[in-house]
C-alpha cells in the first residue's frame, strides 16, 4: 500500500473477531476490548510490534488542541515500571528501534527488532501505552520541547502551506485543524486534563496489538492476554467524523514569505472518506497521475521542464478527504503549470483513460504490494491501519483483490464527478514581492 497518510479502503463496519485466521492473520478480540493481530512469518528475523489506537488530532476539542500529539511525547517521559529513557535505551541495546506517529485519524507506537527480542518489546510497549507516569513535572518539562517543535513547524513556509491548505479546505471536521495544535493550547495543558484525555481514549476497546514477523502465534497471543489483555478501562470508539457540504466554489490563497525563491502549489477536491468503496478507484487514478516517471503528469509537467517536481494523490480520512496535486516550478510558470494541470484533467474526463492505462497502473500498484511486503514495518503498518481506522482487517487482506476489482469505467466516473473547474481548494506559496 502506499504511505499510510494516503492508504485506500473498502466499504466497511466495525466487526468482531472470536479468533480466527484470515488467510495468514490471525486477529481476535480479547475480553476486555483489546484487538490482537498476529501474521506470523518464517521468511525474516525480524519483528514488527505496534500498537495503534483510535485516536487523532480530529478527536480533540478547542481546549485539547495539539493533545494526541503531546501525549505520544508524554509515553516517552517514564512508566509505572520504567524510568524516563530506561524503555529506549533497552531497545536500542539490543540493535532495535522505537519510535510513534500521530496522525489526524490515528496514533501508534511501534518497536522494530530481532525475533529473539519479541517478547520484552512488547511488554515495553505495554509498559508505555498503558502505565505512563504522566506526571506534572513531566509535563512541564515536555512543554517547552514540544513548543519548539511547535515553532520549527510554524518557521517552515511549506507547512504553513499545508496549514493554510486545510483550513480552506475544512470548514465542518477538525481536520482543519494541525496535528502539532497551537501555542495557547500548548501552554495550557495540565496534568489533569492529559490524564483525563489519555484514560479516555487510550482504552482496550480502542487498542490494537500487531506482530509480524518471525514469531510463534499462540506465544504472542498469550504474551498480549497477560500484558494488554489485563487493562481496565471505559468503553470507547472514535465517533463518526462529520462530512464536509459538498464543495461549489473556487477556495484560493496566497502565501508569500521572503526566504521562498520559487512556487510551491497545491491544488486538490474533495473526495469521498476511506469508508467509501470508491477508494480503491481514487488509489489507480493516483497511480496514473502521479505514481512514479512513467506518470501522466511526470511524463507532461516534469519532463517538459514545465516543473522541478509534482506530487500528489488520494489524502484519505474518516472524513471528506481529498484529492490533491503538488508541485513546485518557477513562479513566472505557475498559471502554465496550472493550465496544463486542468488540460489534462479535462481532456481525461471528456475522452476517458485509455484501458492500457489503466491496467498498466493496477499491475503496478500489486507488483509494489509484493515487494512492500517483504519489510515487516510495512506489513503491521499496513495491517493495523486495517484495523484501527479501517475498522477491518479485510481492509488489508483484501487490498490487491480490490484493486484488481477497479476498471476503466471507474476512473472515468470518478474523474467527472469530482473533479470540476470550481469546486477545488488552492493555495500558492511565491517568493515575497518586490
Amino acid at each position: 500500500m502506499k504511505k499510510i497518510i494516503i492508504l485506500m479502503v473498502v466499504v466497511m463496519t466495525t466487526l468482531s473477531y472470536a479468533g480466527q485466521k484470515i488467510k495468514n492473520v490471525y486477529v481476535e478480540n480479547l475480553e476486555n476490548g483489546v484487538t490482537a493481530v498476529i501474521k506470523e512469518r518464517k521468511d525474516t528475523q525480524a519483528v514488527a510490534i505496534q500498537v495503534w489506537f483510535g485516536v487523532g488530532s480530529v478527536f480533540e476539542n478547542d481546549r485539547e488542541r495539539g493533545l494526541s500529539h503531546f501525549l505520544e511525547h508524554m509515553l516517552f517521559n517514564g512508566t509505572k515500571y520504567t524510568k524516563p529513557g530506561e524503555i529506549e535505551f533497552e531497545i536500542e541495546k539490543k540493535g532495535g528501534s522505537i519510535n510513534a506517529g500521530t496522525s489526524t485519524d490515528f496514533t501508534f507506537y511501534h518497536v522494530e527488532i530481532a525475533s529473539p527480542f519479541w517478547k520484552e518489546s512488547l511488554r515495553y510497549l505495554y509498559y508505555m501505552t498503558t502505565a505512563p507516569t504522566l506526571s506534572e513535572k513531566m509535563i512541564e518539562k515536555e512543554k517547552p520541547i514540544v513548543l519548539e517543535e511547535l515553532n520549527r513547524h510554524l518557521d517552515n513556509p511549506k507547512s504553513v502551506l499545508w496549514d493554510t491548505y486545510n483550513k480552506l479546505a475544512y470548514k465542518v471536521s477538525n481536520y482543519k485543524h494541525p496535528v502539532i495544535g497551537y501555542r495557547e493550547t500548548i501552554e495550557k495543558f495540565d496534568q489533569k486534563l492529559v490524564r483525563d484525555y489519555f484514560y479516555s481514549h487510550y482504552v482496550p476497546s480502542n487498542t490494537y496489538v500487531v506482530v509480524v514477523g518471525n514469531i510463534d502465534k499462540d506465544k504472542v497471543l498469550k504474551e498480549i492476554k497477560e500484558t494488554f489483555g489485563k487493562v481496565k478501562g471505559k468503553h470507547y470508539k472514535p465517533p463518526k467524523v462529520p462530512l464536509e457540504p459538498p464543495q461549489k466554489e473556487i477556495r484560493k490563497k496566497i502565501i508569500r514569505k521572503p526566504q521562498i525563491t520559487r512556487a510551491y502549489v497545491a491544488v486538490g477536491w474533495q473526495t469521498p472518506p476511506i469508508s467509501d468503496r470508491e477508494s480503491f478507484t481514487a488509489n489507480v487514478l493516483e497511480e496514473i497521475l502521479t505514481g512514479g516517471r512513467t506518470s501522466v503528469l511526470y511524463q507532461k509537467l516534469r519532463e517538459t521542464g514545465l516543473v522541478q517536481a509534482v506530487y500528489g494523490g488520494y489524502l484519505s480520512h474518516r472524513g471528506t478527504s481529498q484529492f490533491l496535486f503538488y508541485f513546485v516550478t518557477d513562479v513566472d510558470k505557475v498559471d502554465r503549470v496550472k493550465k496544463e494541470l486542468f488540460k489534462i484533467i479535462k481532456g481525461f474526463k471528456e475522452k476517458g483513460i485509455p484501458e492500457e492505462i489503466v491496467e498498466n497502473a493496477k499491475r503496478k500498484i500489486i507488483n509494489s504490494e509484493v515487494f512492500a511486503r517483504e519489510e515487516v514495518t510495512h506489513d503491521a503498518e499496513a495491517l493495523g491501519y486495517a484495523a484501527s481506522v479501517a475498522e477491518d482487517i479485510y481492509y488489508d487482506i483484501k487490498y490487491t483483490q480490490n484493486i484488481e476489482k477497479v476498471t476503466k469505467r471507474d476512473i472515468d466516473q470518478y474523474l467527472r464527478k469530482y473533479f470540476g473547474d470550481n469546486n477545488y481548494t488552492e493555495v500558492q506559496l511565491l517568493p515575497q514581492s518586490p
